[in-house]
């Protein structure tokens, strides 16, 4: 019935419009006025006639009869001016039947003006007495009679005419039958309207009813809707969180209870405010505002989630997690803020690393010294212990790394966690680090039987952190040694790939590992369920934290494995860049108070001594002369000389004698440098500290000057640690090595014991009490101790920025609960070494004579 009715009103507006339509058509379609197309013809046979009575009146001259209208110029612009006229068409001609009357037009005046030029040389021929032109010429002018194109011209529009005509009689014929069809239209709308009035009543009961029903419908709906509200109401009172509306150009609209009592104002005093203005504090900088704004302008449905301090109404701020989203919807742009206190959240951070620093120093520091000690014992330091004895303190040992390694494990998740895990990116060569990790694992494999190999494809680079992906490379092999067979091999594989990638493959044979439990690999604390996983021990830390550092990297670890045929798990990092392409390192800027002067006018060579001297710590100064050398001694001594023997202008080697001659430069330490050795060069060696011939051996060079400066003796080493038992645990291993061991406890005692007797070599631990190892190394930096050698040994773990901080000379950074003794006296060893191998050198000349 609703149908019915909607179909009956739009019937009844086209109904009125078809009689409209009638109407319209009976006034197109009226006969034409015959009056204007009478007028029209008249005009025109009234041109035709007087064009005629024209040319009579010529032939009649002609004759010598008298003229009855005329043939002068007059009656030729009169002609034209009645063509001019009828240039006024009849209005029901259409614009292209105007546009070819309009032509027949101009052929009648064209050929009239023709008559005329035609008549008057006619005239002027008769009266120069050539009758013969004069006849031509008016036979000319008649056959080109005006009045033939007036004929013309009546004849055309008589065409258009009845042309006009046929159009008109089919409009009408296209009229009529459309009047017949709206005629009939309007009667079916008049029967349908008909049919509708009786429908009418049944329609208003029905819809009367129909009302009735919504209406009651709609009181149950508004009655759910006041529940629904006053449910919202009550979530939004009880949320702890606060909770704003905002409108689109970030003004507060209502706020929940616990926005009040977070902001510490009310809804009322808080409506229409700015929510940025209102929340932020003026101290927070512009681009965290802006990082907040920018959350306004967000996609619809898209929340942002971000920390950032807010203030309350009282000016106190506290530290809050914002989500801001925008209300979906066709209305006004809506925003809705959610507002969460996080002090707590923030004071529960902050006892965890409290706990995570006094487990990184209090824990891993007396673990290092037990092991330590445990390894002195086992290494015979007493002497040789019983068996049984030597027994429990290697298993104590092994157990002491076994929980040192652990203590690491979950310190590095949480700093994986925290996103405090600093990489130390650099190019390295796959085959060596690859060789590294192998190297590491190799007696574990070996104890188990199960042989390693390593297959690189050709020698690709990969820029990473050396030491993490070593960690990760160790955690997989080790993981595969543990469950390979006895004799089955664990291969290593390494490939570049296409899009600048390398993939590394660690391969095994073992049991396989079940569909089912692959997703359990990587899970922190997670070991797999069989019975023969457990038996293989571990902390089920190693994979998650080898993911993580993989993650960093910019890579994914992959598993693929079948049960009864082995495992593989790969994952790919980034090509390094090749060596051209990288920009050569900055030297540092900061000098010691050495000064070495180098004499030398090989330009290249200079500039490579620099570099290699600065680098180290030393100020150089470059003499490019024997001349320029002398000045330099003259106006200011300096600590070492190092010398090219072939010089532009004279002999550097008497020049070296004059100067061993002289008080000021006797004890000079000079250190030679030629194409030739010594012997060939007939020099003796009590005027040189050393002599190097070329190409330069830049670490010999190093240990010369080291050993040229240095306080005559056997080497000397500072121990820094406040932990007594484990500077007795160093010195102890130091001592070994032939090393004079100084001890200090706190930083002044580390700077007074440097400052009295320069040493070799610094062994310190940051966590000091008076003077922090940051102080020591910023004090030692202001003097002569800029160039020694340091090993940072601590159980703190270092950032990068750290590590720029603690540096000298040569320096080495170990953490405590991650490098053995082993570790730290290789460095020892390394760093030292030009000072051990003179002294065991003479150790070996003195036995030899006795």
């Amino acid at each position: 019935m609703t149908t019915g009715s909607r179909l009956s009103r739009r019937s009844v507006v086209l109904a009125a419009g078809a009689l409209l339509l009638l109407c319209g058509l009976f006034m197109t379609g009226r006969p034409w006025a015959v009056s204007e197309n009478d007028r029209y013809r008249t005009t025109l046979r009234q041109l035709s006639v007087a064009s005629a009575e024209l040319e009579q009146d010529v032939l009649r001259a002609r004759l010598g009869l008298p003229e009855v209208h005329g043939s002068a110029a007059p009656d030729f612009a009169a002609l034209r001016a009645r063509a001019e006229a009828l240039r006024d068409f009849p209005s029901f001609l259409p614009e292209q039947d105007r546009q070819t009357l309009a032509a027949t037009l101009d052929a009648y005046v064209r050929a009239l003006g023709e008559n005329e030029s035609l008549l008057a040389r006619s005239r002027d021929a008769q009266a120069r007495g050539e009758p013969r032109e004069s006849n031509v010429l008016l036979q000319a002018m008649l056959e080109r009679g005006a009045s033939a194109e007036a004929e013309r011209l009546i004849n055309t529009y008589v065409q258009l005419y009845a042309r006009a005509q046929v159009r008109n009689e089919r409009s009408r014929v296209a009229f009529f039958l459309v009047s017949l069809l709206l005629g009939a239209y309007v009667l079916v709308v008049l029967v349908r309207l008909s049919r509708a009035s009786g429908e009418l009543a049944t329609l208003n009961t029905d819809l009367e009813r129909r009302v009735e029903e919504r209406t009651a419908a709609l009181s149950t709906a508004n009655e759910e809707l006041r529940a629904s509200e006053a449910r919202k109401a009550a979530i939004l009172e009880a949320a702890p969180d606060g909770i704003l509306l905002l409108d689109g150009d970030g003004r507060l609209l209502e706020l929940n209870p616990a926005a009040e009592r977070t902001f510490r104002l009310s809804s009322a005093q808080a409506h229409g405010r700015d929510f940025l203005a209102l929340a932020l504090p003026a101290s927070l900088p512009a681009g965290e505002r802006e990082r907040v704004a920018a959350a306004l302008d967000a996609p619809s449905g898209r929340p942002t989630r971000l920390e950032s301090p807010c203030q309350r109404a009282d000016g106190s701020v506290f530290p809050s997690e914002l989500t801001l989203t925008r209300v979906p919807g066709d209305g006004p742009r809506r925003f809705t803020a959610f507002v969460r206190d996080i002090t707590e959240r923030r004071e529960v951070e902050r006892m965890k690393n409290e706990f995570i620093s006094t487990v990184s120093h209090e824990l891993r520091t007396p673990l290092t010294s037990i092991r330590g000690s445990l390894g002195l014992l086992e290494g015979g330091i007493v002497g040789e212990l019983p068996p049984q004895a030597l027994d429990m303190v290697r298993i104590a040992r092994t157990n002491t790394e076994r929980l040192i390694r652990l203590i690491n494990d979950i310190l590095d998740l949480e700093k994986m966690d925290a996103g405090k895990l600093e990489l130390k990116l650099a190019p390295l060569e796959c085959a060596e680090w690859v060789e590294a990790a192998l190297s590491g694992v190799r007696g574990m494999a070996d104890t188990a039987g199960v042989p390693l190999r390593s297959e690189v494809e050709g020698a690709p680079r990969v820029k990473g952190d050396r030491d993490r992906l070593i960690q990760v490379l160790t955690n997989l092999v080790s993981n595969a040694v543990k469950f390979s067979p006895r004799g089955a091999p664990v291969t290593v594989r390494v490939r570049e790939e296409a899009g600048g990638r390398v993939r590394f493959s660690v391969v095994d044979q073992g049991p396989g590992i079940p569909a089912e439990q692959r997703g359990r690999l990587f899970g922190r604390f997670q070991q797999l369920d069989g019975s023969d996983t457990r038996s293989k021990g571990g902390t089920g830390l190693g994979l998650a934290i080898s993911q993580a550092i993989v993650d960093q990297h910019g890579g994914r670890i992959e598993v693929e494995s079948e049960e009864g045929k082995g495992s593989t798990f790969t994952f790919s990092l980034e090509a390094a860049k090749s060596v051209a392409s990288e920009a050569p390192a900055a030297v540092p800027r900061d000098e010691s108070r050495y000064n070495v002067l180098v004499a030398t006018a090989d330009g290249e060579l200079s500039t490579l001594l620099r570099g290699l001297l600065s680098h180290e710590g030393y100020r150089v100064v470059r003499a490019a002369s024997l001349a320029e050398a002398a000045e330099v001694l003259e106006a200011s001594p300096p600590d070492a000389l190092v010398v090219d023997t072939r010089m532009p202008d004279g002999q550097a080697l008497d020049w070296v004698r004059r100067l061993r001659e002289q008080p000021r430069t006797r004890e000079l330490p000079v250190l030679a440098l030629s194409g030739r050795s010594a012997e060939d060069e007939g020099v003796g060696m009590p005027l040189w500290v050393d002599w190097m011939t070329k190409p330069l051996e830049e670490t010999r060079l190093l240990e010369a000057l080291r050993y040229a400066m240095r306080q005559p003796g056997q080497a000397r080493v500072l121990v820094v640690d406040d932990d007594a038992a484990t500077r007795r645990v160093l010195c102890a291993r130091l001592e070994r090595l032939g090393v004079q061991v100084f001890e200090a406890a706190d930083g002044e005692s580390a700077v007074a014991l440097a400052r009295e007797t320069t040493p070799d070599l610094i062994v310190l631990d940051v966590g000091l009490p008076r003077l922090d190892g940051f102080e020591v190394v910023d004090i030692l930096r202001q003097g002569k101790g800029r160039a020694t050698p340091l090993i940072v040994f601590t159980g703190r773990e270092l950032s990068s920025t750290d590590q720029r901080q603690l540096t000298l000379g040569i320096t080495r950074h170990l953490t405590k609960a991650r490098s053995s003794e082993e570790e730290l006296v290789s460095s020892v060893r390394e760093l030292l070494n030009g000072l051990l191998t003179r002294r065991e050198a003479a150790a070996a000349e003195r036995k030899a004579v006795s």
